[in-house]
């Protein structure tokens, strides 16, 4: 079976390209991004990485098929340095990324409170990719193939990052000083760590590799929420 993975040097691909690795279940990972990413490799797996920007996805050749598609994409307003740069990045690299791979499972990281409805910037652009990419797998569904999403949906992300964030880091040293609070109905918007989203995007795909995937499921869509990931 293989992956391919896109985001693997940010602070949930990092750490989930390794677990993949790890992991023993591939034969052939494929990287794709503009930086090669560090990792250990003790594994018969072959780590393939390809060396792109991001508006080139759409124009890329793949060495080989892709059963599980791995999205880890996310940048911030002030990094990008404009709205359609963001949206470059947290919208089209990842609608072009999972729509090249073509894979029967698509695993991609999005937000909290993604909404297309949303009055905020941030997750109204969320909310749009998530429906744009649950779209485009509809449009590719066949009957003896189906194609699944699952949404990963985590809070603020806590980690090292290779690079500084000023006010996430502050927002970040704050939350771990209140997470405690996170309680009850509050739980949801609790601080996660990085480790625990890649943790759980490697569980949906395990699971989802061990069940039967019959043309009569209904179930396309899974979002997984922060408080499913804690």
């Amino acid at each position: 079976m293989n992956a391919a993975i896109i985001g693997a040097t940010g602070l949930i691909g990092q750490l989930l390209l390794q677990k993949l690795i790890d992991s023993g279940q591939y034969e052939n990972i494929l990287v794709l991004g503009r930086k090669q990413p560090h990792y250990r490799n003790e594994h018969d797996t072959q780590v393939c990485f390809i060396s792109c920007q991001l508006s080139e996805l759409a124009s890329i050749e793949l060495p080989f098929a892709i059963e599980h598609a791995f999205c880890c994409l996310g940048t911030t307003l002030k990094k990008a340095g404009s709205e359609a740069a963001f949206i470059a990045v947290d919208k089209t690299a990842c609608i072009d990324f999972i729509a090249k791979c073509d894979a029967s499972n698509n695993y991609v990281v999005t937000a909290l409170g993604a909404n297309s409805q949303s009055s905020t910037f941030y997750n109204r652009v969320k909310g749009e990719t998530q429906e744009a990419l649950a779209e485009l797998l509809n449009q590719r569904q066949k009957p003896l193939s189906m194609k699944r999403l699952w949404l990963f949906q985590p809070s603020l992300l806590l980690g090292e990052r290779k690079e500084k964030r000023t006010l996430e880091d502050m927002g970040k040293l704050l939350s771990k000083l209140i997470s405690p609070l996170f309680i009850g109905s509050l739980k949801q918007y609790r601080p996660i760590e990085a480790e625990k989203v890649a943790s759980a995007m490697l569980t949906h795909a395990r699971s989802s590799q061990s069940q039967s995937t019959q043309a009569t499921s209904t179930q396309l869509v899974t979002l997984v929420s922060n408080n499913d990931m804690l």
